[in-house]
């Protein structure tokens, strides 16, 4: 990609370019036989350093563009069909959601007992005490 810089250039280079084309006045001819190309003038085009106001580009005013009756009209139409998707989507969503849960408290259940179980073997094997309690034969 590009560096920025680059890309600044060439887009000065080309600005240059085009409005030397536009912008310039046919000089005097250099000679009878020679045919210069006519200049083409397009002022509507805006160049970069051209500031456009907001009447001319045609943009209306933000505060225009809605009232507030179109905006709770479709702020309700909105959530009515949110309310539908969920309607239709949300049993699916929390079955799925409690078997993982499920599956999740399982594993986590049987990771505990077993390091539990390890724990309490490797003790014993530590002690080497009997299973039984002396005394009770």
């Amino acid at each position: 990609m590009a560096a920025p810089a680059d890309v600044v250039d060439r887009a000065d280079s080309l600005m240059r370019r085009r409005r030397t084309f536009v912008a310039a006045r046919p000089s005097a001819p250099q000679s009878a036989s020679v045919a210069q190309p006519p200049v083409i003038e397009d002022d509507d085009l805006p160049v970069l350093t051209e500031v456009v106001s907001a009447d001319a580009a045609g943009f209306d005013e933000p505060g225009e563009r809605f009232d507030e009756t179109q905006v709770s009209l479709l702020a309700s139409d909105i959530a009515h069909a949110i309310g539908q998707q969920l309607t239709c989507d949300l049993p699916s969503l929390l079955e799925t959601a409690l078997l993982n849960a499920g599956e999740e408290l399982r594993a986590g259940i049987t990771a505990t007992m077993e390091t539990a179980l390890r724990d309490f073997i490797a003790r014993r094997k530590q002690l080497r005490l009997p299973l039984d309690e002396p005394g009770k034969e």
